[in-house]
């Protein structure tokens, strides 16, 4: 029995728009989501296909944006919602989130 037209566009239409990826982290840097870190998020993003958005409580900013991500004022301890869409959104979403929940890595611009 063939499928009706809408079914069959609604089907064709999930086909084309990529799935939201979605991850909870945790900021573990002492020193919050300060300068240097959302400067290593945005560079994380770089060599990614995807638009990963961060939530905090009822805040949602872009995360390859310094001012949306610096206006989080998010400190250690803070938990963030991380949202991707787009080819590599799931690597995306893992790229960030190493960089958030990471306080021991050495950010490039410290060095």
């Amino acid at each position: 029995m063939p499928l009706s037209p809408n079914v069959s566009a609604m089907r064709a239409s999930e086909a084309l728009s990529p799935a939201l990826i979605t991850q909870t982290v945790v900021v573990a840097d002492p020193d919050g989501l300060h300068l240097r870190r959302c400067l290593a998020v945005i560079n994380a993003l770089r060599q990614y296909h995807a638009r990963v958005t961060i939530r905090m409580k009822s805040q949602v900013e872009d995360a390859a944006s310094m001012l949306g991500l610096m206006s989080l004022a998010a400190v250690q301890g803070t938990e963030l919602l991380l949202s991707a869409t787009g080819p590599t959104a799931k690597e995306a979403v893992e790229a960030v989130a190493a960089v958030l929940t990471d306080h021991a890595t050495q950010i490039a611009a410290d060095q």
